[in-house]
């Protein structure tokens, strides 16, 4: 009886990495996304040479 008690408490401890594993890969991956998300808003450079507003024209 010993054994099986062992067995189920294995298989929990299995299906707990499982489970961080995941988390690990998808945190990993949405940080990645976001570092990749900043590089591309902050190499974005707006031109400065036009006013920030449309000047009515006579």
């Amino acid at each position: 009886m010993n054994n099986v008690i062992n067995f189920y408490e294995f298989r929990r401890h299995r299906k707990i990495k499982k489970f961080l594993r995941f988390v690990i890969v998808i945190g990993v991956i949405s940080i990645f996304c976001v570092f990749a998300y900043m590089l591309i808003v902050t190499g974005i450079h707006h031109p400065t040479e036009y006013p920030t507003y449309i000047e009515a024209k006579p």
